[in-house]
């Protein structure tokens, strides 16, 4: 007998294939079979007529790792069908910790706090403490962590001895279940590493099955080149180059998406193994303190502070935040101050929404001085969301069929108590908007390929072989959704809102969402 029969769905296997109405039957958490299931007996059944059946949704670029221990429940990716999450991406995980350097470590991702305690040292002992949580988890080491463990925040090349180190951190980590390691290039420590380090890292990844995660080392007028870096490591170390957030995030190189995904397909016919994944917004988050020219980002967070006391630099800094760091050809540099809204803040909540013109207009200041002072309340803790992508660009990055969906949300709520934060609507909506504004709305992907992108694809590139598809044997991660209806709901404005059209989700067999509301299940385990 099944435990649960989904009747008379149209079943989009995951493979890129054309929905067939078939039924799903699930027992023991895996997929029993899938075609007609009329004369099969269920304990329990789901009348899926009219409905789309797909695999669980895979978020290949997540960092909810800073999240789950406070916050299981997951609501953000479950709400859009997610079952599974993929963690520690842009060089940032909660492990290794180095006790002595524990304090460094909270604040190079103060802008994620949740307020994890840090206790544990190795990988493994993190993954150990996750609980029982909404999504199944999988979960990258991270350069910063690693980095920070050895050598702290120094801006210098590792001695022969602080490489073994971290290479002995990563390969523990790899042991423990890790999936790859990843890099965050455009900002300090993970910045300070220069290509042998980042292959000699890699060769661990790849030694133990894994694969590399990269954040560009830039991402606006010299993203070619960064690309180039990442292919070259896949080419040295050997090892697979997962391209994370693939964008264009600079207007004046706006139109080159094509170039972009020409230079990455020839690395591919030459043997390389890579793909991207991508966001479908014009907008990216992260924190504010990341469009710090890089010498002001130097050194441990007392020292940025300092900085951004003294007058000598806040005179330089407001130069270069107005104009110099355009001259100079830096990625991550602010466009317009209208473009930059603040997502969070913590001593000035009433902040949050507002865009940094906004901000010097209230408080009656020069734009940087309203960023620099914020900061500074902040403890760099602010978050921002930046308007700097090219629609054209998005959407030529996404119809590439070796571009996976991925959210790369951010989220540090707490249950039980109320969000002052105006995270990026990525985090609520991904999934949904590709399916209802890209797929039903605009025809810019097929339903198939759009499901294909977020289900097998990324379980290919992760190497997930009972997830991703829809067939016997496989694990019953599921979602039901109306392709009728689909659609994010999340704004920029009101970011805390759960998409329309998801059905059912079901979780290792167990529904975490049934009939669009959650259940408070929590089935989801860390995936090895």
């Amino acid at each position: 007998m099944l435990d649960l029969k989904i009747s008379g769905g149209l079943v989009l296997d995951g493979g890129g294939t054309p929905a067939a109405r078939a039924d799903v039957g699930i027992r023991g958490g895996r997929v029993a079979a899938v075609g007609d299931l009329r004369d099969e007996p269920a304990t329990q059944s789901l009348d899926a007529q009219g409905l789309c059946v797909a695999p669980g949704f895979i978020d290949i670029h997540a960092h909810d790792d800073f999240n789950l221990l406070v916050n299981p429940a997951a609501l953000g990716k479950v709400m859009q069908g997610v079952t599974t999450v993929v963690n520690g991406n842009c060089g940032l995980s909660p492990a290794p910790v180095a006790p002595e350097r524990r304090d460094t470590l909270r604040d190079l991702s103060v802008e994620l706090d949740s307020g994890l305690d840090y206790g544990w040292r190795t990988m493994g002992e993190f993954l150990a403490r996750q609980p029982a949580a909404g999504v199944n988890a999988c979960q990258l080491v991270g350069h910063h962590a690693l980095r920070c463990a050895v050598m702290g925040m120094e801006d210098r090349a590792p001695s022969p001895r602080e490489l073994e180190q971290m290479r002995a951190l990563l390969a523990e980590g790899m042991e423990a279940g890790a999936f790859g390691l990843s890099t965050g290039l455009v900002g300090p420590p993970s910045s300070y590493a220069a290509l042998d380090e980042l292959v000699a890292l890699a060769e661990v990844a790849a030694g133990a099955g894994g694969g590399y995660f990269t954040h560009l080392r830039n991402e606006g007028a010299e993203v070619v080149q960064a690309i180039r870096e990442a292919l070259e490591i896949g080419r040295r170390a050997p090892v697979p180059v997962q391209i994370s957030h693939l964008k264009i995030s600079n207007p004046d190189h706006w139109g080159i998406a094509g170039e972009l995904l020409t230079v990455i397909e020839r690395a591919r016919q030459g043997g390389v193994r890579v793909h991207c994944d991508q966001y479908p917004y014009t907008a990216s988050s992260g924190g504010l303190r990341a469009r710090l020219p890089r010498w002001a980002q130097a050194g441990e967070r007392e020292a940025i502070l300092a900085r951004l006391r003294d007058p000598a630099a806040r005179e330089r800094l407001r130069d270069e935040l107005n104009g110099g760091m355009a001259r100079a050809g830096v990625s991550m540099r602010i466009y317009r101050w209208e473009d930059v809204l603040v997502g969070a803040s913590p001593s000035r909540p009433e902040f949050v929404g507002l865009t940094l013109a906004q901000v010097a207009q209230r408080e009656g200041q020069a734009p940087a001085d309203a960023m620099l002072d914020l900061l500074l309340a902040d403890g760099l803790a602010t978050m921002g969301i930046y308007f700097h992508m090219g629609e054209a660009d998005v959407r030529r990055i996404l119809v590439d069929p070796h571009v996976a969906v991925g959210s790369d949300g951010l989220y540090t709520g707490r249950p039980g108590e109320p969000d002052r934060t105006n995270p990026h609507p990525r985090h609520y909506g991904t999934f949904a908007r590709v399916l209802g504004r890209y797929v039903r709305e605009e025809g810019v992907l097929a339903l198939p390929e759009a499901v294909r992108k977020m289900t097998a694809l990324p379980a290919d590139i992760l190497g997930l072989a009972d997830r991703g598809r829809l067939r016997a044997g496989a694990a019953a991660d599921v979602v039901v959704f109306d392709a009728a209806t689909i659609i994010d709901q999340a704004t920029f404005a009101e970011p805390h809102r759960y998409p329309r059209g998801v059905h059912t989700v079901l979780v290792n067999g167990t529904a975490v969402v049934r009939q669009g509301r959650e259940t408070g299940a929590t089935p989801g385990r860390v995936l090895r």
